[in-house]
């Protein structure tokens, strides 16, 4: 029963992961206006967010060793929260960097402890269902902004009210800490099957398994960041409008990685991918060529489509190199991920500023295409040491 208590507390606690990730993008049409700053400016803020999660990745294996990870992710919350309420104070761009630098550290060491944790010690499935949750957090950004636009009031509430939902996300996380060290008695007298060798560390797998991690979430964070962006510049949408026709991407996320739960243990990781990738590909075609309002339903496709990518990735990783090299991968991993988020947002923002937004749908289609490749190599490094093994 403390387990099935411990899976719902560690799926709170990645709604509150997901929560800041959507606003910015919502949120950056009123944003940069009244930051007085060009419009390009919210890779940068992207950029400093990803830098911090960048940093706590790569920690996390240190901080793994020496500190339970509850106690990491509810500290980790904390800074989440005390920046999200910093960004709704705050007057300034530099402001706005600063406070950024704390939300990635936090949102960093959150992202890769849980996704290790739950790698390590549930099914595909409560895998998919841990990004849906994720996914029920983003949702909440764009429709909350939103709202608040309709009754006058702006993005810096809409941050407030975040804040406060993570302070409250925060306090039961420490409230939980007895359940953590309760599982971690637990394990500690359970037996563990022996690992095949060739899984134990396929270090050819290394290389592609980082860079399928970067070419994603380059792809779906220049997606999160850009899109309600994309709507207003390329297809006349109006800011409130783009605001929850942007929130629709979530949506279709949310909606994959549940789907994706209720049939990931049957058909396995890699078969997921494939559904992904290819639903992706339908999506990306489709924003090109759709003009107008009927983007919107364009961009749920490309959301579900990302939707069963990600945790698939993940949930391979102790398949792939080991449970006992699972967290180093995985902070790896995660890092190269958040490489991808903190470089290529600017970069798209940089090109669309001087060339034009409507190229979106390329730059996506670039990444997915470097994606799938990466996926393959991988899968090919994989075979090729269950070979040598044999």
């Amino acid at each position: 029963m403390f387990s099935l208590l411990l899976a719902a507390i560690i799926y709170i606690a990645f709604i509150s992961l997901g929560l800041p990730d959507s606003m910015l993008g919502a949120a950056w049409p009123m944003m940069y206006a009244d930051l007085n700053v060009p419009i390009s400016y919210a890779g940068f803020i992207s950029m400093t967010v990803c830098g911090g999660t960048v940093v706590s990745s790569i920690m996390y294996s240190r901080l793994a060793r020496r500190i339970p990870t509850g106690i990491v992710t509810a500290v980790s919350v904390a800074m989440t929260a005390l920046a999200l309420m910093g960004f709704s104070f705050a007057s300034s761009f530099p402001m706005i960097i600063a406070l950024a630098v704390i939300l990635g550290l936090g949102a960093g060491a959150v992202d890769a402890g849980l996704n290790n944790y739950v790698a390590i010690h549930f099914k595909a499935r409560a895998m998919s269902f841990l990004h849906a949750s994720w996914g029920i957090g983003t949702t909440v950004g764009p429709f909350l902004l939103s709202y608040l636009i309709s009754i006058g009031l702006g993005w810096q509430e809409g941050y407030r009210i975040l804040s406060t939902v993570q302070f409250t996300i925060c306090i039961m996380l420490f409230a939980s800490l007895p359940l953590w060290k309760k599982a971690e008695n637990a394990e500690k007298g359970d037996t563990t099957a022996p690992v095949p060798e060739y899984r134990r560390f396929c270090k050819g797998a290394v290389i592609p398994a980082i860079l399928a991690f970067f070419a994603y979430c380059s792809m779906e964070n220049t997606a999160m960041i850009w899109s309600a962006t994309f709507l207003v510049e390329a297809r006349g949408f109006s800011e409130g409008l783009a605001a929850v026709s942007a929130g629709v991407l979530f949506w279709g996320m949310t909606a994959g990685r549940l789907f994706s739960g209720f049939i990931s243990d049957r058909l396995g990781d890699r078969k997921m991918l494939a559904i992904g990738e290819t639903a992706s590909l339908i999506a990306i075609l489709l924003i090109a060529f759709i003009p107008g309002k009927l983007s919107v339903a364009a961009l749920f496709l490309l959301g579900f489509g990302f939707g069963p990518i990600y945790p698939s990735m993940i949930h391979q990783t102790p398949e792939y190199f080991g449970v006992e090299r699972s967290s180093e991968i995985m902070g790896l991993e995660m890092a190269s991920a958040y490489v991808g988020s903190m470089f290529m947002p600017p970069v798209f923002g940089l090109i669309g500023r001087r060339i034009s937004m409507d190229v979106f749908p390329l730059f996506a289609l670039f990444f997915l295409i470097l994606h799938t490749a990466a996926i393959i190599l991988k899968r090919r490094a994989l075979e090729k040491d269950q070979r040598t093994a044999s």
